[in-house]
């Protein structure tokens, strides 16, 4: 089906302003992805687009009708971690004839801006590894095409295949604690992140039932530049650092050994070191971590994105989650 007709012409710009109540100017920040825009007023405009049929170009208007077999993939930024599910993603897309667009979007608006491609068909689908906008603002994309994200987020709009990190984390201080460790050091992501909250309840729980395991020694970034490092320096400093320290990246675990080492300490003998991932680096460096299954994660993620385009049933993996013993702990 086409764009709306408004007397005999294709729907405009000022009528998607007027079905949203809103300005021309607004409606085009909107699609240009410049601009502030609130919440509200940008899901009664996404909401118009939608209800009337518009796409901003001629181009995209020609592309309704057929699939573009290609994906828009956006992070914000770069980690190791992320290189490994773009590797995986992008493997099994290939063998569905899929392309895959890769944006960084160090901003709100570059997020924006990107997923604009959606709204305009150039996308079959989007994943979202990580956001730069809030769930609010990218929820409605979801009216263009299926989108996914690696992020945990319970959505009957958004896919998201994540892992608990609860119950793996109670693992961990449950071998810990058998290995006859009495401190126990804690390297998170960002407070507020919700994958740092359920490893914090994790800890909570673990503590009431073994109330003599010092595990005050807790450390938060918000991005794995440096993160290692600075963690591994605030550790030699401490008079008497924590025998054990669980680190929420293998990346992140990795650097941290690194200085360890470089100053002398030795892993695991001074200090045992616990990662999380099981990517590249952790294999490389021998590292005890949490093998996430990021591959099935990946695979799952572009599955249900395929599915959602073709109408199709490609079956989903089971995620197994567990912890792999190495060198380092």
């Amino acid at each position: 089906m086409g764009p709306r007709k408004r007397g005999g012409l294709m729907a405009t710009i000022f009528d998607i302003a007027h079905l949203a109540q809103t300005s021309k100017s607004t409606v085009s920040r909107v699609v240009s992805g410049n601009g502030y825009v609130s919440a509200e007023t940008r899901k009664r405009i996404l909401a118009a687009m939608t209800e009337l049929h518009y796409v901003p170009s001629q181009i995209a208007r020609q592309m309704r009708s057929q699939r573009t077999q290609t994906i828009g993939f956006l992070m914000s930024g770069y980690t190791p971690v992320a290189g490994d599910y773009v590797n995986y993603f992008s493997k099994i897309a290939q063998t569905y004839q899929y392309r895959v667009n890769i944006y960084q979007t160090p901003t709100a608006a570059d997020e924006l801006n990107a997923l604009n491609q959606l709204m305009t068909h150039e996308w079959d689908a989007a994943f979202i590894l990580t956001r730069r906008n809030s769930w609010e603002k990218l929820v409605p994309y979801a009216q263009f095409g299926p989108l996914a994200t690696w992020q945990r987020l319970d959505s009957d709009q958004i896919y998201s295949s994540y892992v608990d990190h609860y119950p793996l984390y109670q693992k961990i201080l449950a071998y810990l604690a058998a290995q006859g460790i009495t401190e126990i050091g804690h390297v998170f992501n960002s407070a507020t992140a919700v994958n740092t909250q359920a490893r914090l309840r994790a800890i909570k729980v673990f503590q009431l039932n073994h109330p003599t395991i010092d595990q005050r020694w807790q450390l938060f970034y918000p991005t794995q530049e440096h993160a290692g490092a600075d963690a591994a320096e605030k550790w030699l400093a401490l008079p008497h650092p924590p025998r054990a320290v669980v680190v929420y990246a293998d990346y992140v675990a990795a650097e941290f050994m690194a200085t360890l080492r470089a100053h002398g300490k030795s892993v695991p003998a001074d200090c045992r070191v616990f990662g999380f991932d099981n990517s590249e680096f952790g294999r490389l460096m021998d590292l005890t971590t949490v093998d996430a299954q990021l591959k099935v994660q990946a695979e799952n993620a572009f599955r249900y994105l395929y599915n959602q385009s073709h109408q199709a049933n490609l079956a989903f993996e089971k995620l197994h989650p567990r912890l792999v013993f190495r060198s380092t702990c």
